[in-house]
C-alpha cells in the first residue's frame, strides 16, 4: 500500500502541472481503491467485525469523500455499537450525496433506537414516499406506531409488509401482537401462527402464542407452546418464566416454581422470575422463603412497585407489620391503588 501512494505522489509532481489528464487519471485510481476498501468494509460488517469495518470504511471515505454508501454502511456499524447521534451523523452525509429511500429508513430506524420518535416517523414517511416497495419501512414504522399505542396504524402497515413481502415472518408476529393488545385474541393466534408457519423457529412467535392463550385462560395450550418455544431455545427465560406463570395460574405451584428456579438459574438477575416464585411459595405457605425472594427482586429493582406490595403481604403474614406498612407505602407511592388502600386501613392506627 505506502508503494503505490508514494507512486502516485511522484506522478502528480512530475506531470500534474503539465499535463491535467494524468492528474484525472490518479483520481480514478483512487476511486477504485476506496471502491475496494468499501467492500472490505462490507464483508467486515456481515462478519461482525463492526470496528474494522469502521476502519476500512474511514479510508474509503478518506479516498472518496462523496461515497454515500461508505457513510451509510459506516452510520449502520455506529448503529449498532449504540453511537446514534455519530450514525445519524454518517446518514445524513449519505443522504446529502444521494437521496435513496434506503438511507431515509435506516435513518428513522437509528432514531427510533435513540427515543427520536417524531424524527423517526418523518424518515420513515419519506421513505416510503420514495419508494413503496420497502416492505420494512413500513414494517419499522408499524413497530413505532405500536411503541405509541397506535395499533390500528401499525396493522395497516404490517398487512401493506407483508402484501409485498409475503413470507415476513416478523410483520406476522408483530400483527399477532397488535391483535393481543387490543384483546382480539382470534385474530392474535392466526396471526401467531402464520409467523410459525412463515419461520418454525421464530420462537418468539411461539411464546407469544402462549401468552395469548394464558390471557384466555387456556393453560395447557399455552404451557404447550412456550414449552414448544424453550425446545428451540433452552435459554429462552422469557419462556421459562411465562410457562411458570401459565403453571402457576392453572394452580401447578410446584411446576411454576420449577420453572421460575430454572429461568433464576440461567439468568440469576432476571427480576420477574424472582417475584414470581415469591408469589407461588406465598402460595404454598413458605413466607420466610417468599420474602427471600421478594427481597432479591427489590434488590434487582428498587423501583418494582408489585414486589413491594408483595412483601408488604408477606410481612404481615409474617406479623412484621411495620415492615408491612413501610412496603405498601413504597408500593402506594410508586402507582399500586390497592397498597395505598391497605395503608391507609391497617397502617394509620
Amino acid at each position: 500500500m505506502k508503494k503505490i501512494i508514494i507512486l502516485s505522489l511522484m506522478i502528480i509532481v512530475m506531470m500534474g502541472a503539465t499535463n491535467a489528464q494524468d492528474t484525472i487519471k490518479i483520481r480514478t485510481g483512487d476511486s477504485q481503491i476506496a471502491e475496494q476498501r468499501y467492500n472490505e468494509g462490507v464483508k467486515l460488517l456481515q462478519n461482525g467485525d463492526v470496528q474494522n469495518a469502521i476502519s476500512k470504511f474511514n479510508e474509503a471515505i478518506q479516498l472518496k469523500p462523496d461515497l454515500a454508501k461508505a457513510y451509510y454502511n459506516r452510520g449502520v456499524a455506529k448503529s449498532q455499537l449504540g453511537l446514534y447521534d455519530e450514525a445519524i451523523a454518517d446518514l445524513d452525509k449519505a443522504i446529502k450525496y444521494e437521496l435513496n429511500a434506503l438511507y431515509y429508513y435506516t435513518r428513522g430506524k437509528t432514531k427510533h433506537e435513540k427515543g427520536d420518535l417524531d424524527g423517526a416517523l418523518q424518515d420513515y414517511n419519506v421513505a416510503i414516499n420514495m419508494n413503496k416497495d420497502l416492505a420494512e419501512a413500513y414494517y419499522y414504522r408499524a413497530s413505532l406506531y405500536f411503541d405509541k399505542g397506535e395499533y390500528t396504524n401499525a396493522i395497516d402497515d404490517l398487512k401493506y409488509a407483508i402484501s409485498k413481502k409475503s413470507n415476513y415472518a416478523y410483520a406476522y408476529n408483530d400483527l399477532g401482537s397488535c391483535y393481543l393488545m387490543l384483546e382480539d385474541y382470534d385474530n392474535a393466534i392466526y396471526y401467531y401462527k402464520q409467523a410459525i408457519s412463515a419461520d418454525p423457529k421464530l420462537t418468539l412467535a411461539y411464546n407469544n402464542l402462549g401468552t395469548t392463550y394464558r390471557r384466555m385462560k387456556k393453560y395447557d395450550e399455552a404451557i404447550l407452546e412456550y414449552s414448544k418455544a424453550i425446545d428451540f431455545d433452552p435459554d429462552y427465560v422469557i419462556a421459562i418464566n411465562n410457562r411458570g406463570v401459565a403453571k402457576l395460574e392453572k394452580g401447578d405451584l410446584e411446576g411454576a416454581i420449577k420453572d421460575f428456579s430454572e429461568a433464576i438459574r440461567k439468568d440469576a438477575n432476571y427480576t420477574f422470575a424472582y417475584n414470581n416464585r415469591g408469589i407461588a411459595k406465598y402460595r404454598i405457605e413458605d413466607y420466610t422463603s417468599a420474602l427471600e425472594d421478594f427481597n432479591k427482586a427489590i434488590e434487582l429493582d428498587t423501583n418494582y412497585a408489585i414486589a413491594y406490595l408483595n412483601r408488604a403481604n408477606t410481612k404481615e403474614m409474617l406479623r412484621d407489620k411495620n415492615g408491612a406498612c413501610e412496603d405498601w407505602k413504597k408500593a402506594a407511592d410508586l402507582g399500586i391503588s390497592s397498597a395505598e388502600m391497605y395503608y391507609k386501613q391497617l397502617c394509620n392506627k
